[in-house]
C-alpha cells in the first residue's frame, strides 16, 4: 500500500512538473494574438513584445556581434584585398583597352595597351586604395545593421519565428521540461516523507 502511494506521488508530482513547464515553454509563444477571458487579457510573451525585442536584439546583434566595421574589415581582408585588386584592375583595364576607338589607337600606336598596363602597374595600389577608402566610408555611411535587423523581425510571420526560436533551443527547452520532471518527482517524495511522519 504504502509502496504505490509513494508511486502516486512521485507520479503525479512529476506529470505536474512537466506539464507545467511545457505549458510555461508553450505560452511564451503562444496565444500569437491577445485573448479576453473576463477582466483578464492573455497573450504569449514573445507576440506581446515583439517590437521591444527586436530593438533589443537588433541592439546587441550591432554593438556586441556585427559591427558595420567587422562586416567590411570580414569583406576587405588581407586575403580577399589581393584577389579584390586584380579583378578590379583586369576588369579596367579590359574596359579601357576596349573602349578606346581603333582611330584613337592608331594614332597613339601599337603600344597603347602596354601604356595602360605600365599605367596600372605603376599607379594602381594608390588608386585601389583610394577606392577601397571611398568604399569603406561610404559603405560605412549608409549600413545600419540595426534597421536591417529590426526590419527583418518585424517582417517575419510570428509562426515563423517561433519556428526558428525552438530551432535554435529545441534542446534547451526539452531540458527545462526533464527538470520540471525532475523537481515535481522530488516534491512528490517530499510530500511522501511528510506524511509519513504526520
Amino acid at each position: 500500500m504504502d509502496i504505490i502511494r509513494f508511486s502516486l506521488m512521485v507520479l503525479i508530482g512529476g506529470l505536474i512538473g512537466w506539464s507545467t513547464n511545457k505549458i510555461a515553454i508553450k505560452m511564451l509563444f503562444r496565444p500569437i494574438n491577445p485573448i479576453k477571458i473576463l477582466f483578464f487579457t492573455f497573450q504569449g510573451v514573445f507576440p506581446k513584445r515583439k517590437d521591444i525585442m527586436a530593438i533589443s536584439l537588433a541592439d546587441t546583434i550591432e554593438k556586441e556581434l556585427l559591427s558595420k566595421e567587422v562586416i567590411l574589415n570580414k569583406i576587405l581582408n588581407k586575403d580577399n584585398m589581393e584577389e579584390i585588386k586584380r579583378n578590379i584592375m583586369n576588369t579596367l583595364l579590359d574596359k579601357l583597352t576596349e573602349k578606346i576607338p581603333p582611330m584613337v589607337k592608331m594614332f597613339l600606336g601599337d603600344n597603347l595597351d602596354q601604356m595602360i598596363k605600365d599605367f596600372f602597374e605603376k599607379e594602381g595600389d594608390t588608386l585601389f586604395d583610394e577606392v577601397i577608402d571611398q568604399f569603406k566610408e561610404t559603405g560605412l555611411e549608409n549600413l545600419n545593421i540595426r534597421e536591417i535587423v529590426i526590419e527583418r523581425i518585424n517582417d517575419l510571420d510570428f509562426i515563423e519565428f517561433e519556428k526558428i526560436i525552438f530551432g535554435l533551443m529545441n534542446r534547451e527547452l526539452k531540458h527545462i521540461e526533464i527538470i520540471g520532471l525532475i523537481l515535481g518527482s522530488l516534491i512528490g517524495v517530499v510530500q511522501y516523507v511528510i506524511t509519513i511522519f504526520l
